[in-house]
């Protein structure tokens, strides 16, 4: 078999500051030829591409973190495993080019071994539970018993060319070249979840569930700072992965989407039903400014809180 080479530029650029990537992972300067990059775009998602060809045998054995990742094989392909299992990921030639989402709610064992002359041409986001809670991001609900979630369809045409883009992008080390990646990274990502976006209605609870969310609820409701996932899961008597599944079963949003959303509505109410100013409003709804106050107000109602209370109190 032929020896394939990139016909790149030898360019690896790994940031110390990924919170995704640990040390452990990163192959040495002598390993790959070609382009290898991991970056953090945001505090909790982050973005490797590999456009090279393996020198040598490269292994990885360490621990995946618990979150979402968006993989797509351009070409090549490699062995992985999650949770002992494996991954089957990679593209033969002549297949379609199919993007594959992968979740787990608890950190899992990760094994992945390059072998020597391997081409690959991969795109990977990772998106920890966190960002994906703040941006309102629901992960479908896994299949019973299942620790890992999997997804596959085939890209489109636009996908498949803002794929192509990073994966030839010789590093992301200037502001308009990461500014780049992270619009391009976060267009895949909305496209992903795009399908996703038609969730259920309240699903049938049990009492005993519907105890839960009441506690929840009530425990959303009330004055001062939002609360975390931890505090929310706690008062619930749940863990954060079932907090999650219970309230994305019933509401079709993330747990943090659904108490920012709660408390945008009771600060509605105060806005209609009394005289509080929209800085008392924001508080209430637990936002520390009422510049972010108005923006989020106006994304969940499609009117300005200022406009709110004229409306209601015109003196």
């Amino acid at each position: 078999m032929a020896e394939h080479r990139s016909p790149l530029p030898n360019v690896m650029e790994f940031e110390r500051k990924l919170d995704w990537f640990s040390k452990t992972d990163r192959p040495k300067a002598h390993v790959f030829d070609g382009l290898v990059t991991a970056l953090q775009l945001q505090k909790g998602l982050g973005l490797h591409t590999l456009n090279a060809t393996a020198r040598q045998s490269f292994e990885v054995d360490g621990q995946r973190k618990p979150g979402a990742v968006l993989h797509c094989f351009l070409e090549g392909s490699t062995e992985a495993a999650l949770a002992g299992k494996p991954m089957n990921l990679g593209r033969r030639q002549g297949d379609p080019v199919k993007l594959v989402l992968t979740s787990i709610g608890e950190s899992q064992r990760f094994t992945r071994r390059s072998r020597p002359n391997e081409y690959v041409r991969k795109i990977s986001i990772q998106m920890s539970h966190d960002w994906l809670d703040q941006n309102g991001l629901a992960l479908p609900e896994k299949p019973k018993g299942g620790s890992i979630h999997r997804i596959e369809w085939v890209a489109n045409i636009d996908e498949i060319r803002t794929l192509e883009q990073l994966a030839l992008t010789p590093g992301f080390s200037t502001p308009v070249a990461r500014l780049q990646a992270e619009a391009m990274s976060l267009g895949l990502v909305a496209r992903c979840f795009e399908d996703f976006s038609e969730q259920p209605g309240a699903a049938d609870l049990t009492a005993r569930e519907q105890a839960q969310m009441r506690r929840i609820e009530e425990f959303a409701c009330q004055p001062g700072p939002l609360p975390s996932l931890q505090q929310l899961a706690a008062e619930g008597g749940l863990s954060q992965s079932g907090l999650r599944r219970l309230i994305q079963a019933t509401h079709g949003r993330s747990p943090l989407a659904h108490v920012r959303q709660l408390r945008l509505g009771l600060a509605r109410e105060a806005l209609e039903e009394s005289r509080v100013s929209v800085e008392q409003a924001a508080a209430l709804a637990g936002y520390g400014s009422a510049a972010n106050f108005s923006t989020a107000f106006r994304r969940a109602f499609g009117t300005a809180p200022s406009k709110v209370r004229r409306l209601r109190n015109p003196n």
